[in-house]
């Protein structure tokens, strides 16, 4: 079992303390036994936004109660990326791993466009749309469109603390439903990279591939002495959610091993330490030993106190 150097209780005072819309399938799943499982009803295959033909999608996990949608309750957003990849939209990921569907809650798990298909800012677009989407049609599927959390690992890490900046400040807002938020309540974040700037001064060989694909350059533009670097470096400040911080962001859980061998765990020090400076809700959950991966940040149990007790829902 991994230890945890920091518990949700714990609040860091430096870096340096830390690091050394048309339903296409539809079903219905019933509970194999009443008491024990939930019954809820599955929704596949939204299309929440178009690019040309192309069709992106979510699927969602509605409550049921006697056969009936169980009304307002909060909604889960799930962000199927890795890599800035994304296919199938999924099943919820962590959410459902942790039992939020025995918990009650509506889930929704998203997909986006994948980066070689349209690079930066286009994935940050799509998840953005899909908030959008999801409160426009919150009366239609019975959620509560002012209860929405979204939860991501590595790159959904870092698409959902985009989903926090507030649509004042977010770049990101751009397409259909404007006339509802992009943004959410809660953000859960699995070791999501915040502050690209810091990678590319700091760790640019430790940054894999994708990190580079995504901003559609080459890795060699991180040299000191390469033309593309000022450009590169740009855009490293503009994608970055740190720089979108301020007192209305959204209250924010980032979860983060020690050896995390691809995101360094500075990325969420640096991130809690900007969240606290503007006062918002934030707390860092550290797994001493723990790698590029969600089951080795913490037990399962702890993970699930952790953040549905952040929630607060």
């Amino acid at each position: 079992m991994t230890s945890l150097k920091l518990t949700r209780r714990f609040f860091l005072t430096s870096a340096l303390s830390v690091l050394t819309a048309l339903v296409a399938g539809l079903a219905f799943v019933p509970a194999a036994n009443a008491a024990d499982e939930p019954e809820y009803q599955t929704i596949t295959d939204i299309v929440y936004k178009k690019v040309g033909d192309r069709e992106i999608k979510l699927n969602l996990a509605l409550p049921l109660k006697d056969g009936k949608i169980v009304k307002g309750r909060p909604l889960l957003i799930f962000l199927d990326s890795g890599c800035w990849y994304s296919g199938d939209p999924g099943n919820g990921g962590v959410w459902t791993d942790l039992g939020a569907l025995e918990r009650g809650f509506a889930i929704a798990s998203v997909s986006h466009r994948p980066i070689n298909e349209a690079t930066f800012p286009a994935p940050m677009e799509d998840v953005r749309a899909a908030v959008r989407f999801l409160r426009k049609h919150a009366e239609e599927y019975g959620y509560d469109p002012d209860r929405f959390a979204v939860c991501g690992c590595s790159s959904g890490g870092h698409l959902s603390l985009t989903l926090g900046i507030s649509d004042e400040k977010s770049i990101f807002n751009v397409g259909d439903n404007l006339d509802v938020s992009g943004q959410v309540q809660r953000v859960i974040d699995f070791y999501g990279p915040s502050d690209f700037e810091d990678v590319f001064n700091r760790y640019p060989n430790q940054a894999i591939d994708c990190v580079y694909d995504a901003f559609g350059a080459k890795r060699e533009a991180v040299a000191a002495d390469n033309p593309g670097r000022p450009e590169l470096m740009e855009l490293a400040k503009k994608y970055s959610p740190i720089n979108y911080v301020d007192e209305n962001y959204a209250p924010t859980l980032l979860l983060h091993g020690t050896m995390d061998p691809i995101v360094p765990c500075s990325q969420s020090v640096l991130m809690y330490e900007k969240l606290k400076i503007f006062g918002v809700r934030s707390q860092l959950y550290v797994s001493d030993g723990g790698v590029h991966d969600t089951n080795t940040v913490g037990s399962k149990n702890l993970r699930a106190r952790e953040i549905f007790e952040f929630l607060g829902w």
